[in-house]
């Protein structure tokens, strides 16, 4: 196991890729495709399972349109996509049946690594709200990591500190720990997710892999039934799901 500065070392590389970057793709269109009722006694948007590309796949897994986005939890313009997106993507796409969606983690900085792993460390259903609700914190986020910098003896603390104590430190410090207690994700939950560096590492590596395999750019990317989109925005989403037949 690496140690946490070599960890957090590959992240800052992984995070050349930029917020609000993307390729061009062209996108597929299609006719009409029907609606498809849920498992009885849910919604689309409660069934979700783990991929074996290391995401969530939440709705209709046998869609005939799958929507993935790699996404990171400190990006600006993923936050924006998902303020966007909200009941729409849920009521109008993903609860008919008609698209599956695929959320995977894309980590850019320490930060987004320590949220991700929260998010992901209690039940499937629970990842996408907490993703989502996570998204309306960055600013928070980003003034409390601020006032660390200017705390020197809290820096130099935390900086002391090895492996999963000084996630759970950090992660503390700035407002994450908390974030998460006051929706249903114990402390205790917290430092146990945190603290296993071995989940924190395959985070890290799940990145690496993306940016590789799939050449991401920048967060979001969208790929639609395999094909890489040219847009970031929620209106350009959504048209783009239409046009493929979610309409």
């Amino acid at each position: 196991m690496r140690s946490l500065k070599i960890l957090t070392a590959s992240i800052a590389a992984l995070a050349l890729a930029s917020c609000g970057g993307s390729e061009t793709g062209e996108a597929p269109k299609g006719e009409p495709v029907a609606a498809v009722a849920p498992p009885a006694g849910k919604q689309w948007i409660d069934v979700v399972s783990k991929t074996a590309e290391g995401g969530y796949l939440i709705g209709n897994p046998d869609a005939k349109i799958k929507l993935v986005e790699y996404a990171s939890l400190t990006c600006h313009v993923c936050a924006q996509f998902s303020n966007d997106a909200g009941s729409d993507l849920h009521d109008n796409f993903i609860n008919n049946g008609k698209i599956s969606y695929e959320f995977r983690n894309f980590v850019r900085d320490e930060f987004d690594l320590m949220a991700a792993r929260v998010t992901r460390c209690g039940a499937n259903e629970a990842m996408l709200p907490l993703t989502e609700q996570f998204m309306g914190f960055q600013e928070t986020l980003f003034e409390n990591a601020n006032k660390i910098g200017t705390d020197k003896a809290l820096e130099a603390k935390i900086t002391s500190l090895k492996g999963g104590e000084r996630f759970f430190a950090l992660a503390d410090a700035v407002g994450i720990v908390e974030f998460f207690a006051q929706r249903g994700v114990s402390r205790d939950q917290s430092k146990a997710c945190l603290s296993d560096t071995a989940e924190m590492q395959k985070l890290a590596d799940l990145t690496a892999e993306y940016g590789k395999k799939y050449t991401i750019q920048g967060t979001p990317t969208f790929y639609l039934n395999g094909v890489r989109l040219d847009v970031t925005a929620w209106p350009q989403v959504k048209g783009k799901l239409q046009e493929a037949g979610a309409r």
